[in-house]
C-alpha cells in the first residue's frame, strides 16, 4: 500500500471542506435593493392614511424622498407662451 494515500486523502478532504465553506462566505452576493421612488411614496401615503404618521411628517418625508431622487417636491409652473 502506498504511504501517500492517507495524506492525499486528508489533503483532498480538507480542500473539499474549505471550498464548500468558502462558498458560504463568498457565494452571497445579493445586494439590498431600495424600493422605487413610486413605491416609497405609496408606502408613505398608506402610513399617513392609517394614522401612523401625521401630515407634517408626511410632508417632510415626501420632500426628502423627492429631493434624494433629484425631483422637485412642487410641480413646475407652466409658463404660457
Amino acid at each position: 500500500m502506498n504511504r501517500n494515500n492517507p495524506r492525499r486523502f486528508a489533503l483532498a478532504s480538507t480542500a473539499i471542506i474549505l471550498a464548500g465553506l468558502g462558498g458560504c462566505v463568498v457565494g452571497n452576493n445579493s445586494k439590498l435593493q431600495r424600493p422605487t421612488i413610486g413605491q416609497e411614496l405609496i408606502d408613505l401615503q398608506k402610513a399617513k392614511e392609517s394614522g401612523a404618521i401625521d401630515e407634517a411628517e408626511y410632508d417632510r418625508t415626501r420632500a426628502r424622498i423627492l429631493e434624494e431622487a433629484g425631483v422637485s417636491a412642487r410641480p413646475a409652473s407652466i409658463s404660457g407662451g
